[in-house]
């Protein structure tokens, strides 16, 4: 079985982030990672090749060459092979772009089964595993939380949660589905796994060898605006609710409900 994963290099949850003056362009600390709902997919392909020896992992991601780093924390994990897809020349910001890049890169390879994490911590589009899945004319299943590969090798059965539950569906392969947290719990690359990764060769594929013409995946075929970036706004401060017993605390704490907050 051939499993193709689709992932995202993102800034660390704990890098420092700030908006430049014009407001149109962000400065990001030099700390990146693996993309948090990516993970899973990594985790849950490597858990169906420990079932099934003859299965191929193969990881890309579009970006910069400091994208290698994610690529090279998937084949510390299990997976055979990465790619980057150089992001130097293509509508980074646009999620249709980026899915279109993917969904080439896909046809080219060949897949039985693709996994991307449900959406990016960054821009929190979700996106482009739904867009890629209607490009390749191929059914998918977002935010699963359970996948069985049934006998048949063809078919697979897959849990999601739905309004007031969860849906079971059984899919038929080609497929792509995207994860999240409870699919599974991803490992901590053992060092044999990041010493194959530091002397893994990571192939840069240029979009333009994908069969799509350049103006489709250029800069200016972006069909996304930043308007502009604002900082949240700042929380206000916290009060202490003073006195020596719970009652008294009651009190005081009613009084500036009314006379402070004034909401009662």
């Amino acid at each position: 079985m051939n499993i193709l994963i689709f992932i995202k290099q993102v800034a660390d949850t704990e890098a420092r982030i700030i908006i430049k003056s014009d407001h149109q362009s962000l400065e990001i600390e030099n700390k990146y990672n693996m993309n948090f709902f990516d993970e899973f997919a990594v985790e849950e392909a490597v858990r169906i090749k420990e079932k099934n020896k003859d299965s191929q992992i193969t990881v890309c991601t579009i970006g910069s060459q400091k994208a290698v780093e994610a690529l090279r924390t998937a084949i510390a994990m299990g997976a055979d092979r990465a790619f980057l897809l150089d992001g130097s020349k293509a509508a980074m910001n646009d999620p249709l772009v980026i899915s279109k890049i993917l969904a080439a890169f896909a046809k080219k390879e060949g897949f039985d089964m693709i996994f991307c994490g449900r959406q990016a911590i960054d821009d929190e589009s979700a996106n482009v595993g739904a867009m890629a899945s209607e490009l390749l004319g191929v059914p998918h299943v977002s935010a699963i939380l359970k996948l069985e590969v049934m006998d048949d090798g063809k078919t697979v059965k897959v849990e999601n949660e739905i309004e007031g539950g969860r849906g079971i569906f059984e899919v038929t392969l080609p497929a792509l589905f995207t994860t999240q947290k409870g699919l599974n719990e991803p490992r901590v690359p053992l060092i044999t796994g990041v010493m194959k990764a530091m002397k893994a060769s990571i192939p840069l594929i240029d979009p333009a060898t994908l069969d799509m013409p350049q103006e489709t995946f250029a800069a200016d075929a972006s069909r996304v605006t930043v308007l502009s970036y604002e900082s949240p706004q700042e929380r206000p401060p916290v009060k202490i609710i003073e006195g020596e017993t719970p009652e008294e605390k009651v009190k005081n704490l009613v009084k500036a409900l009314k006379e402070d907050a004034k909401v009662l």
